[in-house]
């Protein structure tokens, strides 16, 4: 069994390995709650200082709407206290909302502390306009990146956690992530660090890539000379030097780095945002050219193993092109969650 399910073995089966185990209990789950939230009426509360500004960007995909079973999985199982530490801003990023078929839909509003498109001159929607019709999506998700943790950064949470819209959550991710931000604060102390990881995949994880993201019973990073045994909850804490492997430039350009979900310190925010500010006409993406960043300034990063969200996106949102290297983005240990 094990061995059909790593992608970096010879006896790789990918018929039992992309087998859909604890995501199809988990897309039931959110859809029960959807369709609850549809029915339901009243607006969302949150603490005036929440703990967690949640943000997730969506574009309309070409048929399927995944965002509706991220929303759902994220806040299905949550206790009041937990749903009420978070701010969950749901950004329509591209320049008619109104196209977006989840943009009317009662769930949303029932939900969402706060929905935002673009409040921008025209001259900067027209750029943005130009970018979408000429699908130069690595220079609009460096606008649309910068715009989202602004807008969570002025919620005065503590922590910044930036989701993609084509994920499921692990039931009970609230305690986990938290714990182990817990762990990490307490460790770093004063010293920066960039994010925690929620997402992975192990394709990628060959001998080369191991070099960047090290999986062991413990806390490790190139970083440090010594080990730190300590875990968090079910998972491993690690700690790493790069989530990108050194890959070609081509293949690089396809995978991204998996910004599927980080959570971010509010105090490095305001330079994360500088960062992609300045690179926004490079040929990177986003979580691209905060990783360059990261390494240039030796930025710890961390990541939960096993992960807390699984990408089920089999249509990007970087356009048509990116749909094949959409379909491989997979972690296979979350689909042996109970």
């Amino acid at each position: 069994y094990a061995y059909s399910h790593d992608p970096t073995s010879f006896f790789f089966d990918p018929s039992k390995g992309y087998q859909w185990v604890y995501s199809s209990k988990r897309e039931k789950q959110a859809d029960a709650f959807i369709d609850s939230a549809n029915r339901a009426g009243g607006q969302p509360s949150s603490q005036s200082s929440p703990s967690i500004c949640l943000g997730v960007a969506t574009i309309a995909r070409t048929k399927e709407q995944y965002i509706r079973r991220t929303i759902g999985s994220l806040l299905q199982g949550l206790t009041d206290d937990q749903r009420g530490s978070i701010h969950l801003a749901v950004f329509f990023a591209q320049t008619d909302p109104s196209q977006h078929p989840i943009y009317n839909e009662p769930w949303l509003k029932n939900l969402a502390n706060e929905i935002l498109q673009y409040d921008v001159s025209n001259e900067t929607m027209a750029r943005l306009h130009a970018l979408e019709e000429n699908h130069h999506f690595w220079n609009k998700s460096m606008f649309d990146y910068q715009d989202l943790l602004k807008n969570c950064v002025d919620t005065g949470s503590d922590w910044i956690m930036i989701v993609e819209d084509d994920v499921l959550a692990k039931e009970g991710w609230y305690i986990q992530a938290t714990d182990a931000l817990r762990n990490i604060q307490m460790r770093m102390k004063r010293h920066e660090w960039l994010y925690l990881r929620l997402f992975y995949t192990e394709k990628l994880l060959d001998g080369t890539a191991r070099n960047g993201l090290s999986i062991l019973g413990g806390l490790y990073s190139p970083l440090w000379s010594q080990p730190r045994p300590w875990l968090s909850a079910e998972a491993i804490l690690v700690a790493y030097a790069s989530t990108c492997p050194t890959y070609p430039s081509s293949l690089m350009e396809q995978i991204g780095c998996w910004p599927q979900g980080l959570i971010f310190p509010r105090l490095i925010v305001p330079r994360a945002m500088n960062t992609v500010k300045h690179a926004t006409d490079q040929r990177y993406y986003a979580d691209m050219t905060l990783e360059r960043w990261a390494n240039s300034e030796g930025l710890p990063r961390f990541a939960l193993v096993p992960p807390l969200l699984q990408h089920v996106g089999s249509k990007s949102s970087k356009g048509s092109e990116f749909d094949q290297g959409a379909n491989s983005i997979w972690n296979f240990a979350f689909e042996n969650y109970a």
